[in-house]
């Protein structure tokens, strides 16, 4: 066929069939590039699903409605991840002694009342019977621990004198049961401004180690907290598990109460 020859219609079904055929390619070529890719690429942008429920008023003969509506809400996860870092930040505080400004751990506040969360082994030796919390605004209030140092547990409770401070916010406390290998994860410390490093999930509890879970991300300096993408609190570090640094201790769900009674000193 002489393409010299060819109609100026004939020409134009001829462009159409090419960029038909091209587009078929391009389409085999990204699939197959894209099955081939590293989970942290594929991982990039993450699907939500939202529920919406709305009630409907009851007329005079029948019962109220529910309805029930689902959306599919596309978002980026560095947006996701921003937006976590920045509330769990609230929730942490840093802890030093008494008019100092040397830090000797970091910990998480976990209720409206200024209860919080700590490594117990560093405040143990301190030698300090009497520590600040540093708020996340910086301001510095008193701080309490409620059970006793140099116990078995890795965790304190402590009370933070939080006052009518509006710098500061609960942490939303993850599930630890409901984690699984691989899930992406966030750590903040630092020993002065907070350092941020993501990494997943590498282990998770087990019968023998049911408090420990270890991630990629390594903690760097003592109260470590690390965390969900979505926000939820998952763990320190703790002077425990200090020969590694990959492994944080779990701070049990479901509410403060339930990790107070965790980690209070055993009667003799």
């Amino acid at each position: 066929m002489d393409l010299e020859q060819l109609t100026k219609h004939q020409i134009t079904l001829l462009m159409l069939l090419v960029s038909f055929v091209t587009s078929i390619v391009t389409a085999i070529v990204v699939v197959s590039l894209m099955s081939k890719a590293p989970t942290s690429v594929t991982r990039t942008i993450n699907q939500i699903v939202e529920r919406t429920v709305q009630t409907v008023a009851p007329s005079q003969n029948q019962g109220a409605t529910v309805v029930t509506t689902e959306k599919t809400v596309v978002v980026n996860s560095d947006d996701l991840a921003a937006k976590s870092i920045a509330q769990v930040q609230k929730s942490i505080i840093r802890v030093v002694v008494r008019g100092g400004k040397t830090l000797i751990t970091r910990g998480v506040l976990v209720d409206g009342k200024g209860t919080g969360i700590t490594d117990a082994g560093v405040l143990d030796v301190s030698g300090a019977d009497m520590f600040d919390a540093i708020l996340p605004d910086g301001t510095r209030v008193p701080l309490t621990v409620r059970t006793a140092v140099g116990t078995s547990t890795p965790l304190a409770v402590v009370d933070v004198a939080v006052g009518t401070s509006t710098g500061w916010a609960p942490a939303k406390l993850a599930d630890a049961s409901k984690l699984q290998l691989g899930q992406s994860v966030i750590r903040i410390d630092g020993v002065g401004g907070d350092s941020v490093a993501e990494g997943v999930v590498s282990t998770l509890p087990t019968r023998d180690t049911q408090s420990e879970i270890e991630s990629t991300v390594l903690s760097m300096t003592p109260g470590a907290v690390l965390f969900t993408l979505f926000g939820e609190v998952i763990g320190i570090a703790t002077d425990t598990l200090a020969a590694s640094p990959n492994q944080y201790t779990v701070i049990t769900l479901p509410t403060t109460s339930t990790a107070t009674s965790s980690i209070s000193k055993p009667s003799n």
